[in-house]
């Protein structure tokens, strides 16, 4: 959740984890880890079927700041390496802070990488075409709360592409600098593993030439989640809805791609286009103290894609999955799940929830 103008396997690796922190809710005390500090070494496994077998770790650390601050959640940092069955490879850092008694919360991550993926192209190919981008890239985002349950802030995201597909010699060089606007409301009772409430992101990220993009872009990003808990409280029913809009000539990179953060089970980079429409719902089955379940359904769709004959086609996706709580403080869970989709499908391991 970084925004998403890094391409294919780098944006799914390389977000997957400070999203999953970032989009937890901030409002309560109840995502602190108790004493100031706690690690954890995890181990990465990964598939799906562009990139293959992914196998790599992430050592991070949940920490307290200032022991007098006993509202702000739990802050986060680490580090993320991983090599991939077809040489993709990628190493970057990241941290979440949650500050000043939960008053502002930064994001920042950075890195680089290579990674072979692959689009698929109607006409004239009739299949999919494989490339290969490199990328360095660098995020950085703050937001204070404003009034409320509301928050506000500003965010700068960097990156560098070198891509090359197999049946061109030459490599084209795009950097983007974005800025952007967002707006958060957050309802929700835990930071990790929220329970109840709702929670809403409205994004505007704006790449002017005056930052030396070659094209004037612009992306608006909105999403809605909500929580109940159900059986007592012991379970949750998660549901989701996302609208991403791209203005203006988008770069290839900029795309939105299904999979890349909505609708688990599409892994080979087939749906891409200016514009994508999401939603998709999830049981959170928690039977025994550590150890819990998940199962999902999603839907997707695109529009002003790449092939003409993906404007407006239904993709579902369905699943299922485990998660062990690796942090019993705060619920901060870890886990795999598998999904399905039309004709594709892939192995995910995580680090938090979906969303």
């Amino acid at each position: 959740m970084l925004g998403r103008i890094l391409t294919g396997a780098v944006l799914v690796a390389a977000l997957a984890v400070p999203a999953s922190v970032h989009s937890q809710a901030l409002g309560s005390s109840g995502g602190r880890i108790e004493g100031r500090f706690k690690f954890l070494p995890l181990p990465y496994l990964n598939y799906n079927r562009s990139i293959g077998l992914t196998l790599g770790a992430i050592p991070m650390a949940m920490f307290n700041p200032v022991a007098s601050d006993t509202i702000s959640p739990s802050s986060v940092t680490g580090l993320v390496g991983m090599y991939a069955e077809n040489e993709t490879w990628f190493v970057l850092g990241f941290a979440q802070l949650f500050l000043a008694e939960d008053r502002w919360r930064v994001l920042a991550a950075g890195g680089t990488g290579s990674i072979n993926f692959q689009f698929y192209l109607d006409d004239p190919v009739g299949g999919y075409v494989p490339y290969n981008t490199g990328a360095d890239f660098a995020f950085v985002q703050v937001q204070r709360r404003l009034i409320g349950d509301v928050f506000g802030g500003l965010n700068y995201r960097y990156i560098n592409f070198r891509t090359s597909t197999g049946s061109s010699p030459d490599t084209a060089v795009t950097s983007l600098q974005g800025v952007g606007l967002i707006g958060s409301m957050d309802t929700r009772h835990n930071v990790y593993y929220p329970k109840q409430g709702l929670l809403t992101n409205a994004k505007y990220t704006m790449y002017p030439t005056a930052l030396g993009n070659d094209v004037e872009t612009s992306t608006i990003d909105l999403d809605v989640n909500h929580y109940w808990n159900v059986r007592g409280g012991r379970d949750v029913i998660a549901a989701r809805a996302f609208a991403g809009l791209g203005i203006g000539d988008l770069s290839f990179n900029q795309q939105y791609i299904v999979g890349r953060i909505d609708i688990r089970g599409y892994t080979q980079g087939g749906y891409r286009g200016n514009t994508q429409l999401a939603v998709q719902g999830e049981y959170r089955w928690n039977p025994f103290r550590r150890w819990g379940f998940v199962a999902f359904a999603g839907l997707a769709t695109v529009f002003e894609s790449i092939n003409d004959a993906d404007n407006g086609r239904i993709l579902p996706g369905v699943g299922v999955g485990f998660r062990f709580t690796a942090f019993t403080d705060n619920h901060m869970n870890v886990g795999m799940d598998v999904a399905v989709g039309d004709g594709d499908w892939g192995l995910y391991f995580r680090i938090g929830e979906a969303f």
